[in-house]
């Protein structure tokens, strides 16, 4: 039996670490995780363990025991939260309501009752994953919109709309996780770059075509799109796209590129959504509070227009 929903890793299985003080049945949750479909990464004693083990072997998920020597589960929840929020599952055969309260403060988003089964298992990982990665999603999306409005003072008080665009760009891409973007903007059958960071490896001559026009489409389409594109090197080959319609301000999207071994997630798909609206936004109010110096880097001011990306059509 495998994993009901898309795994976060493209097709990889999720990454458990497994923390309970019984050897025992610390060894039955970890065979239980992997007759799922699981990958077990780590396995703790105690809480401290836990603690010390997450950021190096940074799993998707934690089976966690509350009720352990050393250090405790709720205890270890707090400070991996503190540092590296992740997604917890407790495993325990306590179920008092106080216990319960002050495991889901800590950030536990789910429970299972000691001894549990197989059966039980996949459905509560799944139900704890997609929960962490809504509230996830919620919070880092607040954060992206936050750097957009921290960027527009530059551009109200004379500065330029490209700089706060690109700043504000930066940190959202940080957020969301790939380091490398561009912002293209359509003119004709053509995306011209407006901004590229990261991307020292491609040359402006080159022409990396999305297969079968999907990054086009997209566009027309007003959809998110994951794509390949040919001719890119390795570290840049796989593609999230989504549209930035801000008419007649700007229309085109915002990129971001990652490795071949990488798989681009739903969470980063949907981040990418939030993305490309608060650009869209952006490049509204610029357009409309500084419309000379808007045009003037837009239609005038970007990169050569022989092609650096093309869509085939």
């Amino acid at each position: 039996m495998r994993p009901a929903t898309a795994p976060v890793r493209g097709n990889a299985p999720w990454r458990v670490m497994v923390v309970d003080d019984e050897a025992l049945v610390r060894a039955t949750i970890a065979d239980m995780a992997e007759l799922c479909g699981y990958q077990v990464c780590a396995r703790a004693h105690d809480g401290h363990e836990a603690a010390r083990l997450v950021h190096s072997v940074q799993p998707d998920v934690i089976l966690m025991d509350l009720m352990m020597p050393v250090m405790d589960g709720i205890e270890a929840l707090e400070i991996i939260n503190a540092t590296r929020p992740s997604c917890a599952l407790v495993v325990t055969g306590y179920t008092s309501q106080a216990l319960v309260k002050r495991a889901a403060e800590a950030g536990a988003q789910g429970f299972l009752v000691k001894p549990c089964r197989q059966a039980d298992l996949a459905p509560a990982v799944e139900t704890a994953i997609a929960q962490f990665e809504r509230s996830r999603v919620g919070t880092e999306g607040e954060r992206i919109d936050v750097l957009f409005e921290r960027a527009w003072p530059h551009v109200r008080e004379g500065g330029s709309p490209a700089a706060a665009m690109e700043r504000a760009l930066a940190g959202a891409c940080a957020v969301v996780g790939p380091a490398a973007f561009a912002l293209l903007a359509r003119r004709g059958s053509r995306l011209r770059p407006l901004i590229l960071r990261g991307l020292q490896a491609v040359e402006d001559s080159m022409r990396l075509v999305p297969p079968g026009g999907s990054l086009g489409r997209a566009i027309r389409q007003q959809a998110i799109c994951r794509t390949r594109l040919v001719g890119a090197p390795p570290e840049l080959t796989h593609v999230l796209c989504a549209p930035v319609a801000a008419e007649p301000a700007l229309t085109g999207c915002v990129c971001l590129f990652a490795p071949e071994s990488h798989s681009f997630s739903d969470r980063e798909a949907r981040l990418i959504g939030v993305l490309a609206r608060a650009a869209a936004h952006f490049a509204r109010r610029a357009q409309t509070a500084r419309p000379l110096a808007w045009e003037r880097w837009v239609r005038e001011e970007g990169r050569p227009a022989r092609a650096w990306m093309r869509r085939r059509r």
